[in-house]
């Protein structure tokens, strides 16, 4: 955790004090930008955010035990009599960058980025749970893969802390590019090339320019690691000047999966390079690529072979990622924490694979997102779970239209295909509906809320006699 003097952050910042200001002996400890999980001892700094302005909170994150405060100039109330440390700067966004760049160039650890429009947060947690058989290891929490859960998790770097794993997210150009100049990676890794963000991105290929803004910003010395079987990725590595580590499942590739099998409940198995025999425990067919990629730096990082194994092998979904309840008979597949064209085609998949004694069952939302593509991309899984032979296909969001329309031209009976209003009306149609041997596929966009279906209907059938 950070730990530095007044003057350190004002000079990090590029502040002034406009307060009380403190002594040079004072040690701040921790960062906040939350007045409400403050501890004693921290730095909070101000943030406008997209539902609060954290300069309304600065007098409570001081009564919570915060000792000094970042705020910007035009926010900053001059003079005042209360006894609440302040620098001002012109941005505390900036400051927040600032002051996490100034304390990452404090250590010199080995460090591995990972982005690509699906699988990052997998990948980022297998290769987390492959490294600690052996390191100390920072990695980034719940998804903090921004220009602010990014400093926020540099500001966690202890000492003791022998690896940082990272997660880049974007939105929009140049945020990865910002993102690698700030965490300095060794090894950038990426996942694939998707439609994701396009409302934003416009077109595939503005998402890959943006996503090899990891490539671009690493030094010549580091690492890349990329998807041989990505078309924009395999085209990638036949320009790139650095080592590469290259994984695959159909291309030749330095981590290559082969004898690939999916069991009667949809759990992956696979041979890295003719040699270890991996059994996943998490579903689906595109988690071996995740895999893979932790395998790749498991072997970077002098792990045993028969240690990565044990350690996938071992390895949970992640929250809302493919989580498999089982219920009365009844099995609820939640993946319901966020969703683009190709993670959705890889979910109903793998449902489709699933073995079932009832009735394959998906609960679709909306892909937010996607811009002008959003009514033809729609479409296109309504075509797919048509060719799946999804049972019933349950449906809500502004799209659903558009995937009940291209399922019952597949050949779907609209009998079995539902638009709802909202998620309380699905939660009653399941519960009315479901039986024993039914599988529930859970899959929509994080702000259609799905993860409450999947509570609310737990906690009824928990109640049922």
């Amino acid at each position: 955790m950070i730990e530095s003097s007044p003057g350190e952050i004002l000079e990090a910042v590029k502040g002034r004090f406009v307060k009380v200001e403190l002594t040079p002996r004072e040690r701040i400890k921790g960062v906040s930008i939350d007045s409400r999980t403050i501890q004693k001892g921290n730095l909070f700094i101000a943030i406008q955010g997209e539902k609060h302005d954290g300069h309304k909170f600065i007098a409570q994150a001081f009564e919570n035990g915060a000792v000094l405060g970042v705020a910007e100039e035009n926010k900053v109330i001059e003079p005042s009599s209360a006894d609440m440390p302040v620098i001002a700067v012109k941005d505390s966004r900036n400051a927040l960058y600032d002051l996490a760049s100034w304390y990452r160039k404090r250590f010199d650890l080995p460090t591995i980025a990972i982005t690509g429009s699906n699988g990052k947060t997998t990948v980022k947690e297998m290769a987390t749970a492959v490294l600690s058989e052996k390191y100390e290891v920072l990695k980034t929490p719940k998804s903090y893969n921004n220009l602010i859960g990014i400093p926020l998790t540099l500001f966690e770097i202890e000492p003791k802390t022998e690896v940082l794993v990272l997660e880049l997210g974007m939105s929009s150009q140049g945020e990865i590019a910002k993102l690698t100049k700030l965490t300095q990676p060794d090894w950038g890794v990426i996942t694939n090339i998707g439609p994701a963000h396009l409302q934003f991105m416009k077109s595939l290929e503005n998402i890959a320019k943006a996503k090899f803004e990891l490539l671009d910003n690493m030094g010549r010395d580091k690492t890349s690691v990329l998807n041989a079987d990505d078309k924009y990725l395999s085209k990638r590595m036949n320009k790139e000047k650095r080592r590469t580590l290259a994984f695959a499942v159909e291309n030749p590739a330095d981590f290559r999966a082969s004898s690939v099998k999916l069991d009667s409940n949809g759990y992956p198995s696979f041979r890295v390079n003719n040699k270890t025999d991996i059994n996943l425990g998490v579903l689906g067919r595109h988690n071996i690529y995740n895999a893979l990629v932790a395998f790749a730096l498991g072997k970077e990082f002098g792990i045993s072979e028969n240690l990565i194994k044990k350690s996938l092998e071992d390895y949970k979904p992640a929250h809302l990622r493919m989580e498999i309840t089982r219920l009365k008979g009844i099995n609820l597949v939640n993946d319901a924490y966020n969703a683009n064209p190709t993670s959705m085609r890889y979910a109903l998949e793998t449902l489709a694979h699933m073995k079932t004694q009832g009735s394959r069952i998906a609960v679709l939302g909306d892909m937010l997102e996607l811009g002008e593509k959003s009514k033809q991309l729609h479409a296109r899984i309504g075509r797919k779970a048509a060719k799946l032979d999804i049972d019933y296909l349950l449906l809500k969001g502004d799209f659903s239209k558009a995937i009940a329309d291209a399922a019952g031209q597949k050949g779907l009976d609209q009998d079995r295909i539902m638009i709802f209003e909202n998620n309380s009306q699905i939660s009653s149609w399941l519960l009315d509906n479901l039986k024993a041997g039914d599988t529930v596929l859970f899959k929509a966009s994080r702000r259609m809320g799905f993860e409450k279906i999947v509570e609310d209907l737990k906690n009824l059938l928990e109640r049922q006699n």
